[in-house]
């Protein structure tokens, strides 16, 4: 799924930067970058899936103005992304941090393993509230961005993270351990 959603990206940027749109094809290409990240990182497939899925959406829903038509889209994507991603930036830390940590992570109580995927969800939360700051200082008027705005969807992103923290925790604590075949992947 990850690498369609690559394909996808990778052709939008080529058919915007055709059309004179610079920008927006350094937005997708952005993309493309995340999620080839992302597929070294052995994060449990249906996480992989549903974050390639939203970050490919994201994208689009921003280049192509599509939150301005439905603003509710901005929060069901906010939500969706930052839940994913909470539990990819996890393990990305934990993949950094060595097998060490990601043994003693395996070994926790549930709701410590959902509350630290949450506040790593919330930290990309944040971040992805200056992404949208930068753009519209590029941009301006591209984006959909003000105090309220911002603090909603960091609301809706502590949620999602919490929630994917919850399922990742009680489903898929065998990605944390390196040795598990749960987390190796056929070449």
């Amino acid at each position: 799924m990850t690498w369609l959603a690559v394909m996808v990206l990778a052709c939008s940027a080529v058919v915007v930067g055709a059309l004179g749109e610079g920008f927006a094809a350094l937005r997708f290409l952005s993309g493309v970058v995340l999620l080839v990240v992302v597929t070294r990182l052995r994060v449990p497939p249906p996480f992989e899936a549903v974050f390639s899925v939203v970050v490919t959406v994201a994208f689009w829903c921003d280049v192509g103005s599509w939150y301005r038509r439905a603003p509710e889209l901005d929060t069901v994507v906010h939500f969706l992304l930052t839940g994913t991603g909470s539990v990819v930036v996890f393990l990305a830390l934990l993949r950094g941090a060595g097998p060490a940590l990601g043994q003693a992570a395996a070994n926790i109580p549930r709701w410590t393993l959902t509350v630290l995927v949450g506040m790593a969800g919330t930290s990309a939360a944040t971040l992805w509230e200056l992404y949208e700051w930068v753009a519209e200082q590029a941009t301006p008027g591209t984006m959909r961005v003000g105090y309220g705005d911002t603090v909603a969807d960091l609301a809706v992103g502590v949620a999602g993270s919490l929630l994917a923290g919850a399922l990742f925790a009680g489903t898929s604590r065998a990605a944390l351990t390196p040795t598990s075949s749960a987390t190796r992947r056929k070449p």
